[in-house]
């Protein structure tokens, strides 16, 4: 619950907001590997309440951004459906993940995580795609964005990793997908799987909303300017860029393996 003592503080939820909404925008991702760590290191919070605060935030972060990518008309209104079909893989596996929580070895499993990431930023820095490429109908087109939306929403559910960074890389990898089209899907597939965790968090009274607001309104503003920059920045430097995002990842979850080894 949010006290007296929270309230100076909303303007550091702001601006935690403002570069999440950045990285979120120009990566195509929730946001979350960036809020997470902040509010922990700079405000305090236990990983369990950043996570939840970052959750609800998503929201506004991923809507905007998706609709800034199609308002742009970097993402053509026929392949939103796209991005649908991975949020449905993604609600069927989330709550598998989560129970797996109790019973599976997460720390096998986080190191096998580790290693996926690390190989996905060596095949995004040597992969430029095809910013017009787009996915096409087909039954095993949505069978594998099924599962690979089965596989985000499973990995997230049990490590506690948003989705952009699975959903990204591979779109672009194993799709050919272009860089912005699976940016863009990305924060499409990701909204509804925002609005069901924060929707559960919040029937246990575990939101603290106007935290959340606070991280969230300022981020929204701020991921549309991100797509903007996705879109102006040439392929050949954004996609070395999100290489390094990655590597950043891998990083973050190498101190959290490390951390709960201790």
């Amino acid at each position: 619950m949010r006290t007296e003592s929270d309230s100076p503080v909303w303007w550091a939820y702001a601006l935690i907001g403002v570069l999440a909404g950045v990285f979120s925008g120009f990566f195509g991702v929730g946001g979350g590997i960036v809020m997470v760590p902040l509010l922990t290191a700079v405000l305090g919070l236990d990983h369990k309440t950043a996570s939840v605060t970052s959750l609800a935030a998503i929201i506004p972060i991923a809507t905007t951004g998706a609709i800034s990518f199609l308002s742009n008309g970097t993402l053509p209104l026929d392949q939103v459906a796209f991005g649908l079909v991975i949020a449905l893989g993604a609600a069927v596996t989330a709550p598998l993940g989560t129970r797996a929580l109790r019973t599976w070895p997460v720390a096998t499993i986080r190191w096998i995580f580790i290693g996926v990431l690390f190989a996905a930023a060596i095949m995004v820095f040597v992969t430029l795609p095809d910013r017009s490429a787009a996915l096409h109908w087909s039954p095993v087109t949505v069978l594998a964005l099924v599962v690979l939306g089965g596989v985000m929403g499973f990995v997230a559910g049990l490590l506690g990793v948003g989705g952009g960074l699975i959903v990204v890389p591979a779109l672009i990898v194993l799709f050919d997908v272009s860089d912005l089209a699976a940016k863009a899907l990305s924060l499409i597939a990701m909204v509804p799987a925002a609005v069901s965790g924060t929707a559960s968090s919040g029937r246990a009274g575990r939101v603290d909303w106007v935290n959340a607001a606070a991280l969230g309104i300022p981020a929204s503003v701020t991921s549309s300017a991100g797509v903007w920059l996705a879109t102006i920045v040439p392929v050949a430097v954004a996609q070395p860029l999100l290489a390094v995002f990655i590597l950043y990842a891998v990083v973050n979850q190498v101190q959290r393996a490390l951390r709960n080894r201790t």
